[in-house]
């Protein structure tokens, strides 16, 4: 176990408060990343003591010329405007910081005032940008693949357990 499912529900709710204070003048629409983001997201949002908007995106990986998933597209399921809004963007896991640096370059593209992110957990060691998340709720290193907690894992179960494990990647 990485994460014992008391203290994450402990520093989610710290987390949720933390940006509720953090955030008291701004009125930001929050963006979940599908799939893997939606517990948290829902924890999160019940801890701020205001109403907040949050919506969900889906980044997608395709394949480009060389055959490897080199190209990124946003997907809103619901369309959202983000022109001159404050963005946060809710993600489970931080590990390269590709697809996040991509996300935000797109979301100030479309003309949103700010963009921020709140990790789960941030894998600071896999790091292949100069990207970090403004929030994170856990700095953690991994040797396999993390589950739980709206984490799903390569066989898309497992994301029902209350707490953050790992298995090993296949």
């Amino acid at each position: 176990m990485v994460v014992p499912a008391a203290e994450l529900a402990r520093r989610v709710a710290e987390l949720g408060q933390e940006l509720g204070r953090a955030l008291a003048s701004e009125d930001p629409i929050l963006l979940g990343l599908l799939s893997g983001a939606e517990i948290f997201l829902a924890d999160l949002v019940r801890a701020v003591a205001r109403p907040w908007r949050f919506e969900f995106v889906h980044v997608t990986y395709g394949q480009g010329e060389t055959g490897r998933s080199d190209s990124l597209s946003i997907h809103f399921p619901i369309p959202v405007d983000v022109r001159k809004q404050h963005v946060l963007v809710i993600k489970d896991v931080v590990a390269s910081g590709v697809t996040e640096s991509y996300l935000a370059s797109q979301l100030r593209e479309q003309g949103a005032a700010s963009v921020r992110f709140v990790a789960l957990a941030d894998l600071e060691d896999e790091r292949k940008t100069p990207f970090g998340p403004d929030y994170r709720a856990f700095t953690l290193q991994r040797a396999g693949r993390l589950v739980g907690y709206g984490l799903k894992g390569s066989t898309g179960r497992l994301g029902n357990l209350p707490y953050l494990g790992e298995v090993p990647r296949t």
